[in-house]
This record gives structure tokens, C-alpha cells and sequence, in this order.
């Protein structure tokens, strides 16, 4: 069974990955860093230390894009029938559009291609890109330990975005109605090397790989 590693150990600090350590990272930094040795790509860091005032700016235009949007309260129209994947993801585009058109100093883009993360936050002042993770939820619980996934690849971040890298991850927390949803919350979250994550090692398959495969299959 794999061990947690310490929490005080320092960033960096080991060099074997965790499947030859029998210790799964347990922050940011070790996993992004285990997660290019187990891809076989060159090491590099993909997450940085927010700078305090870069914080401070980004809060600021959030918190006012929010009362200038209106977004807090407001009913996202739903379709009839929608499942509750595409809830969300009607919440998230109507939050995000409606954020969109009123922050200011900060722009919010599409990221394009699949997997972390869903958009790109862009600081007009310095051009600095950011990735963006949006999360939505109709009850936000503390004590809520089930798992969100949050990224399984270094793809994008190795190329759409330059050193500094800092991760900033939005949630948009909702009331659900039979045909709306009213939008209650905007958290943001400034994620750190230091940031605490749950870290699984997976398999999965598909029709193509199950068809090709060179185990016995039977259809019936």
C-alpha cells in the first residue's frame, strides 16, 4: 500500500517518483513533478508561487466583475431534460460569460484541447497567461471529502504556458430549479506547490484498446 510522504518534506526534495518510493506525493509540486517522469518529458516546474500582489489584483477584479455582472442571484436558464453534467456545464458558461464582459485588467479565454485546464486567465498589463480551472456545484460542503478531479496531464501546461505558472481554480456554486439554476457563489482558489492534493494512480481502457487486445475475449 502506498504511504503518504510527510507533510513538511521539502518541495523537490527526492528525486525517485513515487512508484519507486512507495510514497504518493501529497502536494502540487511532487505530483506535477512525478507526473513528467511517469510521462517521460523533460523536467521543468509547472507551478509557481503566487506573488502577493498578483493575488491581490485578481481578487479585486472578481470581486468587482461580480456586483457589475450581476451574476450573484441570477437565474441561469436550463434545458428540459438536462442531465446533471450539463447543468454544470450550462452554469459554467453562463457564469463565465457574464464575468467575461466586465472584468477588467484580466481577460478569460478558452483553452483549447482536452484535460486541464478548462481556460486561460491573461493579466492585460504583462500578457502573463494563467490557467483557469472552472468547478461547479449546487452545495459546497467543508467536510465534503469526495474526490474532484483536477488534472491527470502536463500536456497543456507544457505548451500553452510560460515560467511563472500560477493555477488559479474558480468554482461557481449553484441552487438548481426545474428550469433554472441561481448562481449563489464565486470561490476562488489560489493554488500552491504546497497545495494539498489527493493523488490515485489509474488505468483505464477503451472499445479500440479492449478489440486489440491480446487477451482472450468472448461475445456472447
Amino acid at each position: 500500500m502506498l504511504k503518504r510522504r510527510p507533510r513538511d518534506c521539502r518541495v523537490y526534495e527526492k528525486i525517485e517518483p513515487f512508484w519507486q518510493t512507495n510514497f504518493m506525493p501529497n502536494n502540487l509540486a511532487d505530483y506535477y513533478r512525478d507526473l513528467l517522469i511517469w510521462e517521460a518529458q523533460q523536467h521543468r516546474q509547472l507551478i509557481h508561487t503566487w506573488p502577493p500582489e498578483l493575488v491581490v489584483a485578481i481578487e479585486a477584479a472578481f470581486v468587482a466583475a461580480a456586483p457589475a455582472s450581476s451574476i450573484k442571484g441570477s437565474k441561469c436558464p436550463i434545458r428540459a431534460g438536462s442531465t446533471n453534467q450539463s447543468i454544470g456545464n450550462q452554469v459554467e458558461d453562463y457564469a463565465i460569460t457574464k464575468l467575461s464582459s466586465v472584468i477588467r485588467g484580466f481577460t478569460i479565454l478558452p483553452c483549447s484541447g482536452a484535460g486541464y485546464p478548462d481556460k486561460t486567465l491573461v493579466h492585460e498589463p504583462s500578457a502573463l497567461r494563467m490557467p483557469l480551472e472552472v468547478k461547479v456545484t449546487s452545495n459546497w460542503n467543508p467536510c465534503d471529502s469526495n474526490r474532484r478531479v483536477l488534472t491527470s496531464s502536463s500536456e497543456k501546461l507544457r505548451t500553452q504556458f510560460s515560467d511563472p505558472i500560477y493555477h488559479l481554480l474558480l468554482t461557481i456554486i449553484y441552487s438548481p430549479a426545474r428550469l433554472h439554476a441561481q448562481v449563489n457563489t464565486i470561490r476562488l482558489d489560489f493554488l500552491e506547490p504546497t497545495t494539498t492534493v489527493s493523488v490515485r494512480l489509474e488505468a483505464s481502457i477503451n472499445h479500440k484498446i479492449l478489440s486489440d487486445g491480446s487477451h482472450h475475449s468472448k461475445l456472447i
